[in-house]
Parts: structure tokens; sequence; C-alpha cells
């Protein structure tokens, strides 16, 4: 079962009427599925079809080689990173990293913010989460710690260790393995 889940996440349709249709981490849907039934909207937003459609323009490429930032500031940028988390079983790193930002952006109090700071933990930090990211167990019992009465910047220190993670491993590879490719022309 983990593996027609883990499939669909990857687009890999199913083609049976008992294995659920998934469009994939990169499709229309937004809607993440896990095999136990459970469904939840995708933190931090997703990547559309549209954006990886076609290689990016050698100077695109050029930009994102400079910096990660340059990357999650492009929309086309973060859907080709990530689709390089995905290949590297990484991805849930950029979703959070997206999902905390979001956070901090819409401003949330009081009982949302409550609501949307558990629904991080329990999808991201929480031992038996479904998107469980790899940050130590301080950062976790400080976290879940805060769970009860959230605020905005709670999830900071794991943020900054996730981007740390992002920045030195993932990125690099991905400038290394993908992005000399469109710079040169022949991706």
């Amino acid at each position: 079962m983990f593996w027609l889940w883990f499939r669909s996440l990857l687009g890999f349709h199913g083609t049976s009427e008992e294995e659920p249709r998934n469009p994939g981490i990169y499709g229309a849907d937004s809607i993440y599925s896990h095999p136990d039934g459970r469904s939840r909207p995708r933190p931090g937003g997703r990547c559309g079809d549209e954006a990886v459609k076609s290689s990016p323009t050698p100077q695109q490429a050029k930009k994102w080689q400079e910096s990660i930032e340059n990357v999650l500031n492009d929309p086309k940028g973060t859907a080709f990173f990530s689709q390089h988390l995905a290949g590297e079983y990484a991805l849930e790193n950029l979703e959070f990293w997206n999902a905390v930002k979001k956070l901090k952006q819409e401003n949330y109090s009081g009982e949302r913010l409550k609501k949307e700071a558990k629904e991080i933990f329990d999808l991201f930090i929480d031992d038996d989460a479904d998107k469980l990211i790899n940050v130590n167990g301080r950062l976790k019992l400080s976290i879940r710690e805060a769970i009860d009465d959230p605020s905005p910047d709670m999830f900071d220190d794991a943020q900054k260790h996730v981007y740390g993670l992002m920045k030195e491993g993932a990125y690099q590879r991905f400038i290394t393995d993908k992005i000399q490719i469109y710079i040169t022309g022949n991706g």
C-alpha cells in the first residue's frame, strides 16, 4: 500500500479502480491524500504543471545558480527545485518551509493560529507525522511545548534548520546536477 501511495505522490497514477487517483505533487489537485484515507490541503501551496512544462532559460538558470533565495522567489525555480527535492525524497522540507512562511505571512492569532500551528505540527513535526522532517529532539520538544500557546515564530528554529539542510544539501546538488544543463542549453 505504501508504494502505491508513494508512486501517486510522484505522479504515477493508478490504473485500477481500487487505487485512488492522485494527480501527484505537480498536479492540479491541491489535496494531499494519505493511504489511511485522510486528506489535507497541501501546506504552502503547490507546484503546478504549467511551471515545469518548459525548460528554464539560460538566464533563469544562471539567476538560480546565484542563490537558493533566487530559486525560492521564482515560481518556476520553486517548481523545478520541488521536482528535484521529490527525486531526493526530501520534498517535505520545502513544504514545511513554505507552510511556516505562510503562517507568518497570514499573521493569524487566537484559535486560528492554534489550529494552523497544530496542523503544521501534526503534518511535519509529530513522531507519526505524514511528512516528518528531520529536526533534532531539542527543536521537536520546544515546538511541542509551545503548541498549546503558539506564536507565529514558534517554528523559526526548525525552519532555519530545514532551510540550512536544503541550502547545503539539495540546492548544491540541484545547481550541480540540473542547472548546468539549462545554462548550456542542453535541457
